[in-house]
């Protein structure tokens, strides 16, 4: 018996031992076995390792040859070794099969003898028949022959019925049977090719084929419109049959891009006069902008079909790869098949956003072209509404948020309130200027609330306590997206129906927070509602608020506004729809609002305080100057076609303010100041809104706006009463007759002087005349004070123009001074009802100057700069007897003078 070792080395290869079969194995080997190039492994056919060698073997010198002639005998041994190994783990499969082929053997030595047989008797056979037996055999293979006939026959019958067979089974939409019958036929008339006729049929058979895959693509294209679940899974069989379900899934995907193409251009051509050979952007921009809000609906809606048809098949996918999932396996056939279906569903959940790009790209061109600063503030606020619905639908449909047409929409809003704002600011000049500045007649409580465009910001606005106003702001910030949408939508792409979430926007009675899908206001019977006369768009001014019947001094409060103030309320309400439907853009719209609301202050002050006749120096604070500075420079007197510049109102003629009957128009003061004071505080009640509703960063604006603009609108109280208190009295007169008084008397006078009788008398007639205005003007207590506070200014300025018109002065002319504006405001605080008379320690002071010692008197010349140099040089004329010290108190005024 031989070793096994020498068993081992007996069937090893020559170069090959024990030491190399037991290392096969080893990091080395294998690390070897990577380094032999692939060509060493082609058929001896194909390759000649020698020749290779010898062409690749390098010629610098021995080493390099001995080297490589070492590597390559090292690669030998490594390979006859892995050769060795492998052929030792199949050693028993080898003598199976040897044992298989020697059975083999066997088995055809037995035939072989069975044939030899067979053809001995069949030698014997053909010696003994007979003619008559070759007869039967021929006629046998005749009959053979015929069936074989026969047979080939009924194969042309119903090759040739396969095409009308076709067209039936299409027609009853069996679309696998169809395929199924035109590749069966296929087969056998492949499989009897020895006939010119089938040869031919087996053409029409290939034509059918390619007929009946046009069908079904045209039937695939039409799910891009209506998915039909029991339509699209024959379909699907029927290309996994013809084995094209990728190519199908690929030439649906180009249906759905033609079908957003086509359905755009469906949905616009019937609001163009004449379509023909006009693209979708040229269509557009055809369309009339009347009938653009119409058209964006349908096209929205047909858009709508083709995205619900897409996310159904998505969802039908979804279900039925949930339904026919395979388990890992190694079988090639399953593999692919789950390759297959990873591959669709990728390709389907990139379809979703790429629709609607498509779908988006149509509604922009479609925005861009339409001309959307057209619209109607209406059909605008409709058209932000299908907008916004939309986007909705596309988070539904694929989980975008639109960034692209969320820009878009804000940039063409920006631009649509910019033009609809200059619209409204000529509209603005247009009301001031031809404005009878008459008293509206509403109730004392009114406010903005009360108006049908403040109606949905009642819950915003109507706070009572912080808690409530933090809850406020809260609720306005996100208003636009505390309802959630995806329910809402969802529910449209579940079945696939012909109602679509855009045909709200075809119902007539449909409000704006329906159309948001925003909360609905509560109804509520408070007496706060916008009254009847309010909803017209001119309030009568023949109907008068009962208050007006009640006595000046009894009216503790009251609301004067005009027909413009209630048309700029109603401005800022259609804004405010704005902000709270495009919050991304509520500091622009705040702005314009402001915009309205320093054109009519500065209106008014342009009307009102033209015949200003007296020194202004004193009636204007600093933060009103600066106000009105800042106004004007964004007020032009020509259109000058900057979007920041708004034109000049034009002095309307038609405004008297020259009667002294009325006063030289207090009445329409009054009613012009108050209704911009009420405007203030009625911005001041939507200042907690507006700041909710903008970022935090943008909230100093409208602070500084609060702050520098609205809590300075009371001062304009002062220069516009001013223009009819200043004409009260006659100062021309009345200084005349001043100056006839002698002030230089010796003895102190127990009567009062005869112009302050002259005064008090145009004094009364001017507060008859103000209680004749209350039958046109609600004169409530704050108003009536402001206006007897202008005219004790003018009262006390022009007391002391007339005393600083004294050239002498006694200490009897200086009592008769304190007795004179002692009994005159006396007599006006019964006259105003005002306790005590403002101003009055402007004329005191003055007067009491004359008693000063000389150091009290410079003191007074320096510190006192609301009295002018012409006043002080005379009381330091008359109140100086010394000529030192009148000399350098005279240089001390003139030296304020210069160094002013």
């Amino acid at each position: 018996m031989l070793s096994e070792d020498s068993v081992e080395k007996r069937h090893a290869p020559p170069g090959v031992n024990s030491r190399s079969l037991s290392a096969v194995h080893s990091a080395a080997d294998l690390e070897v076995l990577r380094e032999i190039e692939n060509v060493y492994f082609l058929p001896p056919s194909e390759f000649d390792a020698g020749r290779y060698v010898l062409q690749h073997a390098p010629a610098s010198s021995c080493d390099d040859i001995e080297r490589m002639f070492t590597k390559l005998k090292r690669q030998q041994q490594v390979v006859s070794g892995k050769a060795l190994h492998l052929i030792s783990q199949q050693r028993d499969n080898c003598d199976r099969e040897f044992k298989e082929i020697q059975n083999i053997r066997s088995q055809l030595s037995t035939t072989l003898e069975t044939c030899q047989k067979a053809r001995e008797h069949l030698r014997a056979a053909s010696n003994h028949l007979t003619i008559s037996t070759f007869v039967i055999l021929a006629n046998f293979r005749k009959r053979q022959i015929i069936r074989s006939v026969l047979k080939s026959l009924e194969l042309l019958r119903s090759l040739r019925s396969v095409e009308k067979d076709v067209a039936e089974l299409l027609v009853k939409k069996e679309y696998y049977e169809a395929i199924q019958l035109i590749l069966k036929s296929k087969k056998a008339a492949s499989s009897h090719k020895e006939y010119t006729c089938i040869a031919d049929l087996a053409t029409r058979l290939q034509d059918t084929l390619d007929m009946t895959e046009e069908k079904l693509d045209s039937v695939l294209s039409n799910i891009c419109y209506k998915f039909d679940e029991h339509t699209f899974r024959k379909l699907r069989k029927a290309y996994a049959l013809l084995g094209k379900t990728q190519a199908a899934m690929e030439q649906l995907h180009m249906h759905y891009s033609s079908a957003v193409n086509e359905s755009s251009i469906e949905a616009v051509k019937h609001y163009v006069c004449d379509a023909t050979d006009l693209k979708f952007q040229e269509m557009c921009q055809s369309v009339q902008p009347n009938k653009a809000p119409i058209c964006l609906l349908n096209l929205c809606e047909n858009l709508f079909l083709i995205m619900r048809s897409y996310y159904l098949l998505v969802d039908w996918h979804s279900k039925h790869d949930e339904e026919e999932t395979i388990p890992i396996s190694n079988n090639v056939f399953e593999i692919e098949k789950n390759v297959s279906r990873e591959y669709i569903r990728q390709k389907l959940k990139a379809g979703l956003v790429r629709i609607w790009h498509d779908v988006q790209a149509k509604v922009s061109t479609f925005l861009k072209s339409s001309g959307l600063e057209e619209y109607p503030f209406e059909k605008f606020i409709q058209m932000l509404g299908i907008l916004r619905k939309l986007t909705q639908v596309a988070e539904v449909f694929c989980g975008d948020k639109s960034d692209l047409l969320q820009d878009f929409i804000k940039t063409q809003s920006v631009l649509y309130i910019k033009n609809y704002h200059r619209g409204r600011m000529e509209e603005l000049k247009l009301f001031l200027e031809n404005e009878g500045w008459e008293q509206c007649p509403v109730k004392s409580t009114f406010n903005l609330l009360n108006l049908q465009e403040f109606k949905q910001f009642k819950k915003y606005l109507n706070f009572r306590s912080d808690t409530s106003l933090v809850k406020a702001q809260s609720d306005g910030a996100s208003s636009v997206h505390s309802q959630d949408d995806s329910v809402y939508i969802s529910k449209y792409f579940k079945h696939d129906t012909n109602h679509t979430p855009f045909e709200i926007f075809r119902n007539e009675n449909i409000t704006n927070d329906d159309i948001f899908g925003l909360e609905p206001e509560l109804v509520s019977d408070d007496s706060d509602d916008e009254p009847e006369e309010l909803k017209r768009d001119f309030v009568d001014e023949n109907d008068r608020p009962e208050s007006t019947n009640e006595s000046p001094s009894k009216v503790k409060d009251s609301v004067i506004v005009t027909n413009t103030t209630l048309s700029v309320l109603r401005h800022c309400g259609q804004y405010l729809q704005i902000c709270r439907y495009l919050p991304q853009i509520s500091l622009e719209v705040v702005m314009l609002m402001n915009q309205l609301f320093d054109y009519y202050f500065f209106t008014v002050h342009l009307f009102f305080t033209a015949d200003l006749d007296v020194a202004s120096t004193t009636l204007y604070s600093s933060k009103l100057n600066s106000v009105l500075k800042r106004i004007k420079n964004n007020i032009d007197t020509t259109f000058s076609g900057d979007e920041g510049k708004v034109p000049c109102p034009e002095t309307p003629q038609h405004l008297n303010l020259l009667s002294e009957e009325s006063l030289h128009g207090i009445s329409e003061r009054i009613v012009a100041v108050e209704s911009v004071i009420f405007l203030a505080k009625q911005y001041e009640l939507l200042q907690p809104y507006l700041e909710s509703i903008v970022a935090t960063h943008q909230r100093m604006i409208l602070e500084h706006f609060r702050d520098n603009t609205l809590a300075v609108v009371q001062d304009l109280r002062i220069p516009v009463y001013m223009c009819s208190a200043s004409k009260a009295v006659d100062a021309r007169t009345s200084l005349v007759a001043m100056s006839q008084v002698k002030w230089d008397v010796k003895n102190v006078a127990v009567e009062h002087s005869a112009y302050v009788d002259m005064i008090l008398r145009k004094i009364q007639v001017f507060a008859l005349r103000l209680e004749n205005v209350s039958s046109k003007v609600t004169l409530n207590l704050e108003v009536l004070n402001s206006i007897w506070s202008m005219v004790s200014k003018f009262i006390v300025h022009l007391l002391v123009e007339g005393f600083s018109n004294a050239t002498k002065c006694s200490n009897g002319g200086r009592g008769l001074m304190q007795l004179d504006y002692r009994q005159l405001f006396l007599k006006l605080e019964k006259i105003s009802g005002l306790k005590p008379v403002p101003f009055q320690d402007y004329v005191d002071r003055y007067v009491k100057a004359y008693y000063l010692p000389r150091k009290g008197l410079e003191e007074f010349v320096q510190e006192r700069t609301e009295y002018s140099n012409k006043h002080l040089l005379a009381l330091v004329t008359c109140a100086c007897e010394n000529k030192k010290d009148r000399q350098a108190l005279t240089a001390i005024i003139e030296g304020k003078d210069a160094s002013m």
